[in-house]
C-alpha cells in the first residue's frame, strides 16, 4: 500500500509539471497573439494613412499636370479685372476659382474652369517682377478642403481652395505666400482640431513667428487662430507649418463646419 501511494505521488508530480509546461505555453501563445493583433491594427492604420496621403499626392500631382497643360496650350481670352479678386460661390463643394475637383472610386478628377475672373494661370505660373494688384492692394485668403490625419513635425500645411488672391502672392498648390512687394502685413491662421492636439507655426523664410496650440481630446473639437504682424520683404516665403520638434497627435479637421484657413494682407 505504501509503495502504490509513492508511485501515485510521482505520477502526481508528472501530471502537474506537465500542466505547468502547458500553462507556460498557453501563457506564451496568447501573448504572441496579442502582440501580432496589435501589429496588424497599427498596419491597418498604417495601410489607411498611406492611402490619404497618396489621394493628396494624386490631387496635388493632377494640379501641377493642369498647370503644365494650361502653361503651353494655346492662350485663350478672358475678362480680367484688375482687383484680382476671384469670384467665390459655393465653396464647401470645392469649387477652386482655379479648378474644381471630384474624387471617382478613389481616383480624384481635376478640371480647369475657364470661367475664372482672374489673371491666365500662364501669367500666374511666371509670376512678373511686381506681380501687385494696379490699385497696389495685397490679399489673399485660403482654406484646406480636407482634413490632415497626424501630420508629422515640419510639415507645411496646405490651405488647397483659394477664395482670394490680390496680387498672386499665393499658392494653393504649395501653401506658401511670396510677397509682391515689400511692407507690413498682416497674417492670420486659424487651425481646427478634432480627437489630438497640434501646436503649428507662422514661418517667414526660416524664422518662427508666431505659435499657436490647441488640445481638444476625448471628443472635443475646437479652433484656435494666431495672428502676425511683421515687416516683409519682396520674395519672402510666408507658410503655416506643423511644429519643428513636436508633431501633436490626431487630426487637423476640415468639413462644412469649420475650415482651417490662412490669410493675409499688406497693411502699408
Amino acid at each position: 500500500m505504501y509503495k502504490e501511494m509513492l508511485e501515485l505521488r510521482e505520477t502526481v508530480h508528472k501530471l502537474d509539471n506537465v500542466v505547468q509546461k502547458q500553462s507556460a505555453r498557453i501563457y506564451d501563445l496568447e501573448t504572441t497573439v496579442t502582440i501580432q493583433r496589435n501589429h496588424i491594427e497599427d498596419l491597418m492604420t498604417d495601410k489607411k494613412t498611406d492611402i490619404e496621403y497618396r489621394r493628396k499626392l494624386e490631387r496635388r500631382l493632377k494640379v501641377i499636370e493642369n498647370n503644365f497643360v494650361w502653361k503651353y496650350s494655346k492662350p485663350k481670352e478672358y475678362n480680367v479685372k484688375s482687383s484680382n479678386i476671384y469670384l467665390h460661390e459655393n465653396v464647401d463643394q470645392h469649387k477652386n476659382t482655379d479648378y474644381n475637383s471630384e474624387i471617382v472610386d478613389g481616383i480624384v478628377k481635376e478640371m480647369i474652369n475657364p470661367n475664372f475672373n482672374a489673371n491666365s494661370r500662364k501669367e500666374r505660373l511666371l509670376l512678373p517682377q511686381d506681380n501687385t494688384a494696379s490699385d497696389g492692394l495685397v490679399a489673399f485668403y485660403s482654406y484646406m478642403s480636407n482634413p490632415e490625419n497626424n501630420p508629422s513635425a515640419h510639415h507645411t500645411l496646405i490651405y488647397d481652395v483659394s477664395v482670394t488672391n490680390v496680387g498672386n502672392g499665393y499658392n494653393h498648390v504649395t501653401g506658401i505666400f511670396t510677397a509682391p512687394t515689400s511692407g507690413v502685413y498682416v497674417f492670420i491662421w486659424v487651425t481646427r482640431i478634432a480627437y489630438g492636439e497640434h501646436p503649428t507655426q507662422l514661418m517667414i523664410n526660416n524664422t518662427v513667428y508666431g505659435v499657436t496650440f490647441l488640445r481638444a481630446k476625448n471628443g472635443d473639437d475646437g479652433s484656435v487662430s494666431g495672428t502676425v504682424v511683421a515687416n516683409v520683404t519682396k520674395g519672402d516665403s510666408v507658410f503655416v507649418r506643423v511644429h519643428s520638434s513636436y508633431a501633436g497627435d490626431g487630426s487637423i479637421h476640415s468639413n462644412e463646419h469649420g475650415r482651417p484657413s490662412f490669410s493675409g494682407w499688406l497693411l502699408h
